[in-house]
Order: structure tokens, then sequence, then C-alpha cells
């Protein structure tokens, strides 16, 4: 996969430093995978979740999410992971992150 954004992953370790190593380890691991669908994700992340164009990554017991936005390998790309957001649990909880994975609701043309 082509990672975007290091520096947000650089950002969320000095900020959460108790999260350092599982998004080192997070990095090296998807920077390698070839991920078609979440069936394939969830091998190394079971935990993970698709929302509207996302994935959202458990991190660290529970304790924080790292939300991507996504597009899956296919035959003419690796894929690539958009980092959005890397929150704590209860800071996702807010649901404030939607706006970047969910397309507003189109209202019916009359």
């Amino acid at each position: 996969m082509h990672i975007i954004a290091r520096p947000a992953i650089a950002a969320a370790k000095q900020r959460y430093p108790k999260a350092a190593s599982w998004l080192d380890e997070w990095w090296a691991a998807a920077s390698k995978a070839s991920w078609t669908r979440l069936t394939d994700v969830r091998v190394l992340y079971p935990l993970a979740d698709e929302v509207g164009q996302c994935l959202v990554f458990n991190a660290c017991g529970n304790d924080y999410r790292l939300i991507c936005r996504m597009t899956y390998a296919n035959q003419w790309t690796d894929g690539t992971l958009l980092v959005k957001h890397f929150l704590t649990h209860a800071d996702y909880d807010k649901n404030k992150w939607c706006k970047d994975c969910i397309p507003p609701a189109k209202e019916g043309k009359k």
C-alpha cells in the first residue's frame, strides 16, 4: 500500500508516545501490504473496520483509533492509505472524524 501523510504519523507519535511502537509497526506492515478488501486487512488487524471510504484500525488495545481514507489494491495500483486521524477512543466516539469518511447524504431532486 502507498501510505500518504508520514507527518501525521510523526505528530501522533509525539502526541501519544505510548502508541509510537504500534504506529511504527503499522506503518511497516501496511506499506508492505497489498490489501484488496477488508478481509485482507483483517488478517493482520482483525478488529479493523470499514466506515464509508475509510479504514478504522483499533490501536494499542482499543485505546486509540487510526483512521485512513483508502483505495484498495487492484490490477492497476497497489492501493493507497491517506492518514486522516489518530484519536483517543474518547475523541473517536465524538464522531467528528466521520465527515472525512462518509459523504453527506444527497437530498432528493424535486
